[in-house]
C-alpha cells in the first residue's frame, strides 16, 4: 500500500544550499502526481529534532511518512526527534542532499535525488533496517546513529571540513565529496594518537596504543564514499568496531588501504569487534563525531548497542 501522506522535513542549509534545489525538484514531482504533503523548514541546529517531534506527537494519520531532505545528520536528527514520541515507528523515507550521503550508499539507497524519490514513493510497506545507539556516560548523553560514531582522527577531519571554506565552494560545484580529501590531508600530520579500552559483547576488556582512528559503524562507509568496513551491513542486528593503530605515517596509510580492500584482518595494529553491544574509554581529551556532526573533544565513555527503524523506500 502506498503511503497516502507525507511530512517534509527540508534542510535548506544542507549541502551548503544545494538541497533547496533538490527540495523543489521533489515538491515539482509530488505536485504533478496529486501527492498530498506538508512541508517542516529546518531553521537552525536541533531544529530538526524538534520538527520531528511535533510531528511524532500530534499526527493522527495511519498512512503517514516522515520524508527527510537534507544530510545525513538532518536523517539523524529526524529519527531522534521520533523517538522521543509515542509515535516512534513512524517510517521515514529519506531525500540524500548532504555533501557525503553515507547512509545513502550504505543501504542501498541511490545518491541521485529523483532516483532516491522514485525508491521512495515506489515503497508499499515500511523496510526494517538497523540503526546504533549509544550513550556517553561522561556527559550523560544518549543518542541515536544512522552511520557512525567515531573519535580520534575522523572526528578530526569531520570538525574541520565542518567550517571549510572548501566545503562550501566544492558543494556548490557538486563535489562536495572532495572536500573530505582535502580536510583529511590537513588534519592528518596534526592528529595525535591516544590509548583506548574497548570491551567486546562478551564484556573482555583490551587496551589498544597509539590508536589514530576508532569507529563504532552501521554500514560499511564512511567519509563521503569510503568502504572502510567492507564487512559492516544495516541489516545483521550488530555492529562494527575498529581501532586502528598509527605506527608512523606510512604505516598508516598501508593499513587504510587494506582495510578498504578487506583485507586488514591479518594486520595486528588494526582491532575489529563486532556485537549488539560494545564498549570503549579513553582517557585523553580526544574530538568526537556522530554521523559527520561534531560532539566536541572530551575523554570518552561510550556505550553501543543496536535496534531497528522502519524506513520508507524500496532497494532493488
Amino acid at each position: 500500500m502506498a503511503a497516502g501522506f507525507y511530512y517534509i522535513i527540508f534542510n535548506p542549509a544542507a549541502g551548503s544550499g544545494n538541497a533547496v534545489k533538490i527540495y523543489h525538484a521533489v515538491k515539482a514531482e509530488l505536485d504533478a502526481r496529486q501527492i498530498a504533503y506538508e512541508t517542516r523548514v529546518s531553521r537552525y541546529a536541533g531544529h530538526t529534532i524538534q520538527l520531528a517531534r511535533q510531528i511524532g506527537s500530534f499526527n493522527e494519520r495511519q498512512d503517514a511518512v516522515v520524508l527527510t531532505i537534507g544530510g545525513d545528520g538532518t536523517l539523524n536528527q529526524t529519527i531522534t526527534g521520533l523517538r522521543m514520541t509515542p509515535q516512534s515507528d513512524l517510517p521515514v523515507g529519506y531525500i540524500p542532499a548532504g555533501s557525503g550521503n553515507d547512509f545513502a550508499r550504505g543501504v542501498g539507497l541511490s545518491e541521485d535525488p529523483m532516483k532516491a524519490l522514485a525508491q521512495v514513493l515506489a515503497a508499499e510497506a515500511p523496510l526494517t533496517l538497523d540503526i546504533g545507539r549509544y550513550t556517553e556516560h561522561t556527559h550523560h548523553e544518549n543518542g541515536y546513529f544512522v552511520n557512525n560514531v567515531g573519535i580520534g582522527f575522523d572526528a578530526a577531519v569531520v570538525a574541520s571540513n565542518t567550517h571549510s571554506r572548501i566545503k562550501r565552494i566544492l558543494n556548490r560545484l557538486y563535489l562536495g565529496k572532495l572536500s573530505y580529501f582535502f580536510s583529511g590531508v590537513k588534519t592528518f600530520f596534526t592528529t595525535k594518537t591516544f590509548d583506548v579500552v574497548v570491551y567486546d559483547q562478551a564484556g573482555k576488556m583490551e587496551l589498544i596504543p597509539r590508536a589514530f582512528l576508532v569507529d563504532a559503524t552501521n554500514h560499511p562507509y564512511f567519509g563521503g564514499g569510503i568502504r572502510f568496513m567492507p564487512k559492516a551491513t544495516p541489516t545483521d542486528g550488530l555492529l562494527d568496531l575498529v581501532v586502528v593503530e598509527h605506527p608512523n605515517w606510512l604505516a598508516f596509510l598501508f593499513l587504510l588501504v587494506q582495510m578498504i580492500r578487506g583485507k586488514a584482518e591479518q594486520y595486528p595494529q588494526v582491532h575489529y569487534l563486532k556485537g549488539k553491544h560494545l564498549r570503549l574509554e579513553t582517557t585523553a581529551l580526544e574530538p568526537g563525531q556522530m554521523d559527520g556532526e561534531e560532539m566536541g573533544t572530551r575523554a570518552f565513555e561510550l556505550e553501543f548497542t543496536t535496534t531497528t527503524q522502519p524506513f520508507w523506500f524500496k532497494l532493488d
